[in-house]
């Protein structure tokens, strides 16, 4: 599937509707399916992606489970990956990796504050060496 597809593909998920609506409104965000995700880029730096189980034929154990609300994964700098994480509503990815946040969309609260962390992840990409940018 394209990424035009990708960008108006129903997701049945009026939460997940609005953060991706919301994060299209962000200069230079794109969309890629990654293994079952919405992956969203800003240039060559993937920011987080959208998570349902839905989309996704293989149902591997980061996945959001049967009866769980879908999940957004936020790739944030460490420094700010710990901040995050003192918030009630975020968690250490199940994804793993360093610096990783998984947000549940169960709310309009937290739809807000997944859309925060983006915001974040979008202004302040993480380092990484090699990276090219």
């Amino acid at each position: 599937m394209r990424e035009s597809e990708w960008r108006t593909r129903p997701l049945d998920d009026e939460l997940g509707e609005a953060l991706r609506a919301e994060l299209f409104t962000w200069p230079g965000v794109t969309v890629r399916p990654m293994m079952g995700t919405l992956g969203f880029w800003r240039g060559k730096r993937m920011l987080g992606c959208y998570v349902n189980r839905d989309l996704s034929k293989r149902k591997p154990p980061w996945l959001n489970l049967p009866g769980e609300p879908t999940l957004v994964y936020i790739r944030l700098r460490e420094d700010d990956a710990a901040r995050a994480l003192r918030r009630p509503s975020v968690a250490p990815a199940r994804l793993g990796g360093r610096a990783w946040v998984e947000i549940p969309l169960a709310s309009r609260a937290n739809l807000e504050e997944a859309v925060r962390w983006f915001g974040i992840a979008y202004e302040h990409a993480p380092r990484i060496a090699n990276q090219g940018e």
